[in-house]
């Protein structure tokens, strides 16, 4: 069984893993973003779909439109 100093002590070097890959992480997408151009990351913000895909939890992917109106319309792909 593992005594509180061990477990606090292992607890805290986890937590010191988590915290070093997620600066890494913030660096790297920002290497990323900093070496592209940044007028076509803009582009990319700016591009409007007639219709999303989205899969859900369980696998099945559902195609999300908009009608005139405003409303959200949701089916199964390929329905």
């Amino acid at each position: 069984m593992m005594d509180v100093w061990a477990w606090i002590d292992y607890l805290a070097k986890g937590l010191k893993k988590v915290a070093t890959e997620s600066q890494q992480n913030y660096q790297q997408v920002h290497a990323y973003i900093d070496g592209h151009d940044k007028e076509t990351l803009n582009q990319v913000g700016d591009l409007v779909h007639d219709a999303i895909k989205l899969r859900s939890p369980g696998g099945t992917v559902y195609e999300i439109t908009v009608d005139d109106d405003g409303k959200i319309n949701v089916k199964k792909a390929g329905e």
